[in-house]
């Protein structure tokens, strides 16, 4: 598979070593269930954690803070603007709703900014920052239940008084959405070898990085093809119908090398050099897959 580095390179963040160093027991070890729990338990931290009140100095206006996620893993975000927050009167308020999937989030983009002064919403404090996969335009926003315009990020702003109150506030929203998000789309093998073939397919589709600038470009040509970018090579990567293997294949001026990958049993999918136990190409989630040690998630 070909691999090529970008520049500067970016900061390897907390979650990422922690997958990384973790990744052979992950794979092993998680299940579906286990899935489940740690999205319910995320969710209902975030429930809890992400409703609060505060004040824009600059406006002289308050804002009323509400986030939820539902059964069906949708976040709904609703920023209420108004002059007076004890106020029953709704002419007196402005309402403004987002509505995304969590699984439209990329997990590994949310970020956390330092914010010095109030500036509307965004009030003086920390700031998290979540993109969709592609910057699709996935998260809805109404005014006063009015559609408005779809965009492709999200922002939550955590006021001065949550930061100074706990420790690590934004790092821990931060590590709570990516918890959920990353758990609610996790890969899973089945029994068959075509649904297999298919995820695998989905999944290993499109422009991918990973936290050291390193990126990976991929095309499907043909039903069981990929073709993969490279400035000195040209790769593909195929399913073959009549072993049940995968083969990884580089043409260039030295010649044709290939790798066949044979899928290990367990109920992790993960693509196993048949010459080097060693060497596999494992999906993490609907969205990132690990290669040669290093986890690469879609841009």
């Amino acid at each position: 598979m070909s691999i090529k580095s970008g520049s500067p390179l970016l900061k390897m963040n907390k979650l990422t070593i922690i997958l990384l160093m973790l990744l052979p027991t992950i794979l092993a070890a998680q299940s579906a269930s286990d899935d489940e729990s740690t999205v319910q338990e995320a969710v209902e931290w975030l429930n809890t954690k992400l409703n609060y009140t505060y004040h824009d100095g600059h406006a002289q206006k308050w804002w009323i803070n509400k986030f939820y996620v539902n059964e069906q893993k949708e976040v709904t975000i609703k920023n209420t603007l108004t002059g007076n927050p004890r106020s029953a009167s709704i002419r007196e308020k402005t309402f403004h709703t987002r509505t995304f999937k969590l699984q439209d989030i990329n997990p590994y983009q949310i970020k956390i900014s330092e914010i010095e002064k109030d500036q509307g919403r965004i009030v003086k404090g920390k700031l998290i920052d979540m993109r969709t996969f592609g910057r699709k335009r996935n998260i809805h926003h109404k005014i006063n239940d009015r559609a408005g315009t779809d965009v492709s990020f999200v922002q939550i702003s955590l006021p001065t008084f949550l930061i100074d109150s706990i420790a690590d506030y934004a790092e821990s929203v931060q590590a709570k959405l990516q918890e959920a998000i990353i758990a609610s789309t996790r890969v899973y093998a089945s029994e068959n070898i075509q649904e297999n073939k298919v995820k695998i397919f989905e999944t290993m589709s499109g422009s991918f990085m990973n936290d050291e600038g390193d990126e990976i470009q991929t095309t499907p040509k043909f039903e069981n093809v990929i073709s993969l970018s490279s400035n000195d090579s040209e790769n593909y990567f195929v399913y073959s119908p009549a072993d049940n293997l995968f083969y990884l294949t580089s043409i260039s001026n030295e010649g044709v090398m290939s790798k066949k990958y044979q899928l290990a049993t367990g109920d992790r999918i993960i693509l196993q050099n048949v010459e080097n136990a060693e060497d596999v190409i494992g999906l993490e989630t609907a969205n990132s897959f690990t290669f040669s040690g290093k986890l690469f998630y879609r841009k």
